[in-house]
């Protein structure tokens, strides 16, 4: 134990550079699945999460993207009686509206019901939900990042740009959530009234109306039913993703055969930097020698702190990527890790018996 401890005192930048070195490594190890984990995984569940969503005519990937992502402009605005049409509709289980079209500091500002807080997991953490015309909601992150709180006055503007022209009416922050999706991290969330009041609308009208339906058979019966409504475009979200899926599988293919090929060359790395570390320990192997310690004794005391470094460094990888983007570990994954750290023990240990 003694020969551990001063290492740490001889050559503490060495052993810290192999902690780094090893969560680099585990982390290189897992960006291939992490990669296609957070460009499809993500964006597949909340396309799951909705059969239908109906919006003005145009593209139904505009629709679904400005809706579920707020990644494009909406494609125009259908009237409340579409709303009100939708929600009585049999097959329909349930229906919410959505709002878009200006933003608080660049954030979308979403105007929706109560039913968009159930279906996308946003519990309230402060506060509550909006009741009236003007009051708004925002995730935990996003409060800290605005430095807002419960009683907050915000300023909203027109389109997605914070440099927009900025509306009149205040808007009061009342409560405070933890969101599920990224998407909606991002994002503020106030009642479709809101946005009536700010733009001074006689004709109440929403950006779109998410369904959720009550059988998945129900999606072929309500294509006929969209196609003879005026001024109506039903986007279907899991096809949408579908085609889109097909149309990036192959870039997302060649990011992981270049992922995996920068992971192996970072392995390579790895562990010439460990066996590497050999030559610097030849004088403390060469006086434990000396003192007729074994071999097996040796090879602890003098690699020990490296051989637990690289450990942890690997555990930490697999946590890291587990929190941050969550995808869980794998085995395969696992038995590459365990690989690199094998082959390079059997380096040092060959190194040892061949002093």
């Amino acid at each position: 134990m003694k020969v551990w401890i001063l290492q740490w005192k001889r050559k503490a930048a060495s052993l810290i550079i192999v902690s780094i070195l090893a969560f680099l490594t585990g982390l290189f190890i897992k960006a291939p699945r992490a990669l296609e984990h957070y460009i499809l995984k993500q964006w597949e569940e909340s396309a799951a999460q909705v059969d239908v969503i109906i919006g003005y005519k145009g593209s139904p990937i505009q629709i679904v993207a400005s809706t579920l992502y707020r990644l494009e402009n909406p494609t125009g605005n259908i009237p409340e009686s579409s709303y009100s049409f939708w929600r009585s509709h049999p097959l329909v289980e349930l229906a919410t509206p959505v709002a878009l079209g200006d933003n608080v500091e660049g954030h979308p500002l979403v105007g929706t019901d109560s039913t968009y807080y159930q279906w996308f997991q946003m519990p309230l953490k402060i506060g509550r939900y909006p009741e009236n015309s003007g009051e708004v909601i925002v995730d935990v992150d996003l409060a800290n990042q605005l430095e807002i709180k419960v009683g907050s006055s915000l300023i909203s503007a027109h389109g997605s740009d914070s440099r927009g022209e900025s509306h009149d009416h205040p808007l009061t922050v009342v409560g405070i959530v933890e969101a599920s999706r990224n998407v909606d991290k991002a994002a503020l969330f106030t009642l479709p009234q809101t946005y009536w009041s700010l733009h001074h609308s006689a004709e109440h009208s929403y950006t779109s109306v998410m369904l959720k339906l009550k059988s998945k058979s129900a999606m072929l019966m309500l294509s006929n039913v969209i196609n003879n409504r005026a001024n109506e475009q039903g986007a279907f979200p899991v096809f949408i993703f579908g085609q889109l899926q097909k149309q990036w599988q192959p870039t997302i293919d060649l990011a992981g055969r270049w992922s995996w090929i920068i992971a192996f060359a970072v392995i390579l790395l790895f562990i010439a930097y460990i066996t590497s570390l050999f030559n610097a320990e030849r004088n403390t192997i060469a006086f434990l020698q000396n003192h007729r310690r074994s071999r097996s004794w040796i090879f602890i005391q003098v690699f020990g702190n490296v051989l637990l470094l690289t450990f942890v460094g690997f555990v930490f990888a697999e946590w890291a990527i587990k929190v941050v983007i969550g995808v869980q570990p794998v085995l395969q994954e696992i038995l590459v890790m365990l690989f690199t750290l094998i082959t390079a023990v059997s380096l040092l240990w060959i190194k040892l018996k061949k002093s």
